[in-house]
């Protein structure tokens, strides 16, 4: 498990508005009991979500949005086969956490 990985939700139920989660949580535990993520929803027409909070990135050919006030924790066994990293994206992340936690 690395940084900023996409995996499919694990919650079967959200897959349609909110097919993925990235891992947001840094390698520092050897085994962590929960792995804090994010969830990516797909892109409602006309959306209007504030771009620092919620930025908008490309996974699997389809854009979505991080919604970043929606932060998960799973167990480490829900996350199975990443199917991107958003590293090359990491500081639009930062900063959408930053603005959530501290804002302007």
């Amino acid at each position: 498990m690395a940084q900023f990985d996409v995996y499919p939700n694990p919650v079967e139920e959200m897959r349609d508005s909110h097919p993925y989660v990235v891992q947001i949580q840094s390698a520092f535990l050897k085994r962590p009991i929960g792995i804090i993520t994010i969830p990516l929803a797909r892109l409602a027409q006309g959306s209007d979500a504030v771009a620092v909070l919620n930025p908008r990135f490309e996974v699997a050919g389809e854009v979505v949005v991080l919604e970043t006030l929606t932060t998960v924790s799973f167990e480490p066994g829900d996350l199975r086969r990443p199917v991107a990293n958003l590293r090359s994206d990491a500081d639009a992340i930062w900063s959408a956490l930053d603005y959530a936690l501290h804002g302007y």
